[in-house]
């Protein structure tokens, strides 16, 4: 696929969802049950764009291709733009903005997972 995400938005690959996720500090995130609160994900950056306008600047989204991310995603609606995009990105894929994401980490030494 031939996509360029534009302003500050990211194209990444969404890591198969998990229950919860162990960091190495010892502290675990757990996705919450309810229909309206958000889900946690991890992914790898795959594009970026250029970044966001802010005073004739462009600030950077923050991020690189190759980073690991963890970032949130709100599970209360699905709207016909969001099945629209999804159908262009692909169903392993999201388009998500630099606040959506909670940390970045090397891919090469990941979080520890855990089910």
């Amino acid at each position: 696929m031939n996509v360029t995400p534009l302003n500050d938005n990211i194209l990444i690959q969404v890591d198969p969802e998990l229950d919860k996720v162990a960091t190495e500090s010892g502290v675990t995130l757990y996705k919450p049950q309810g229909s309206h609160e958000h889900v946690l994900n991890t992914g790898v950056v795959l594009k970026t764009g250029m970044g966001k306008k802010y005073d004739n600047k462009v600030v950077p989204t923050g991020v690189e291709p190759g980073d690991g991310v963890l970032f949130i995603t709100f599970v209360a609606g699905y709207t016909e733009t969001s099945k629209a995009v999804q159908q262009i990105v692909g169903k392993d894929q999201a388009i998500i903005k630099p606040n959506d994401i909670l940390l970045v980490y090397d891919r090469k030494n990941p979080l520890k997972f855990t089910q």
